[in-house]
């Protein structure tokens, strides 16, 4: 009998979900609330759609934050002969969605991977956390972080 410990062993159960036409601001609440670096992006059956991350919240190609972006927009004063256009376009941020930002082809776990399946993603995919676990029916059953990989050395000692 195999004692090697598996991706169920560590993983996070208590999952917490977005769905696609959650409101990006409403995410990363959700993100800040819980303290953690991302969140799957789920169908009403639960089945994984996406990722959304902290690193998916950054505008390509800057350093710029959006929920804090958006923020600072909607306060900004704007001369009267702009406010058309301009409101106009901070509505168009302030709707985005998690589906428009969120990775939609994340790496995933099967809910039987091996410790060491779990340890080769996270060296080989450096940028990746967390990371969806699903069974075979691509539900997601659990994520697991970086953090969860490292529990397992205090239940060593």
């Amino acid at each position: 009998m195999d004692t090697s410990p598996s991706v169920k062993d560590i993983m996070t159960r208590e999952v917490v979900s977005v769905h696609p036409e959650t409101s990006v601001f409403e995410a990363h609440d959700l993100i800040a609330k819980h303290n953690v670096d991302g969140v799957p992006v789920v169908d009403a059956e639960n089945k994984l759609a996406g990722i959304l991350t902290e690193y998916d919240l950054i505008v390509k190609g800057s350093s710029l934050h959006l929920p804090t972006f958006q923020k600072i927009l909607a306060e900004l004063p704007v001369y009267r002969k702009d406010r058309r256009q301009f409101q106009n376009e901070v509505k168009e941020l302030q709707d985005l969605k998690v589906k428009d930002v969120m990775n939609s082809d994340p790496l995933t776990l099967r809910d039987d991977a091996p410790f060491e399946k779990v340890v080769a993603e996270f060296r080989d995919h450096h940028r990746v956390n967390p990371i969806p676990v699903i069974d075979k029916n691509k539900k997601v059953v659990g994520v697991v972080s970086r953090y969860d990989v490292l529990k397992i050395f205090t239940l060593l000692k």
